[in-house]
């Protein structure tokens, strides 16, 4: 299931004075027309709790370079334990459900019209009533998160960049399964018939 892509978001309510959100990888435009998402959630999660009472919900979409920390203050704790929203920087939506701007890309306002039950979710279907841009960055998505989180990179290669021989006499470059330093010592251009030594390294 892994070779399934997936985004990552935080989806945050307020209902009753009470201020929670989750880390999700299921936020997905429906239609177009209306504007409608649908969204899954853990049933047992308390935010998903507190939108089946309240019908609402926001959706922040984490950006690549959100900090590790932050999501995991919204995925790997409970909101029954923890004030996740203590100390974070957030703003309300319409309904008055938190949201990010720092570390995210764009955030959503939905109102949950229909629910379905999966068993060990919920999929909430949602018109989405209110959405603005909140960062200029790329969209983080699930298998970005498993990478960062075990010290890998993403989006930079961490291969060195390959070296290019190329002939100084007509130009020709070596692209042969031997390594170049590999290569005998009678070994000549193909083209021009050029030794070894007249070849050059580019990077």
């Amino acid at each position: 299931m892994f070779s399934l892509t997936y985004g990552l978001f935080v989806a945050g309510v307020e209902e009753g004075g009470k201020k929670n959100a989750c880390i999700i990888n299921t936020a997905v435009q429906a239609t177009s027309e209306p504007i409608r998402m649908h969204v899954t959630m853990m049933k047992a999660n308390l935010t998903t709790q507190l939108i089946r009472r309240k019908g609402s919900l926001a959706v922040s979409v984490i950006s690549l370079d959100c900090p590790l920390n932050v999501i995991g203050s919204f995925g790997m704790r409970s909101g029954r334990d923890y004030d996740k929203f203590e100390g974070v920087e957030h703003k309300t939506d319409i309904n008055g459900n938190p949201y990010l701007e720092k570390g995210t890309i764009a955030y959503m306002s939905l109102n949950v019209s229909s629910v379905i039950d999966l068993g060990s979710h919920y999929l909430f279907i949602c018109d989405v009533v209110e959405a603005e841009k909140t960062g200029a960055g790329k969209p983080m998505s699930y298998a970005d998160y498993r990478t960062l989180k075990t010290g890998g990179t993403v989006g930079k290669s961490t291969d060195k960049p390959k070296k290019k021989y190329v002939c100084s006499v007509c130009h020709y470059v070596y692209d042969g399964e031997v390594p170049f330093e590999e290569l005998p010592a009678e070994w000549v251009c193909p083209v021009c018939k050029k030794p070894k030594s007249v070849f050059i390294v580019e990077e």
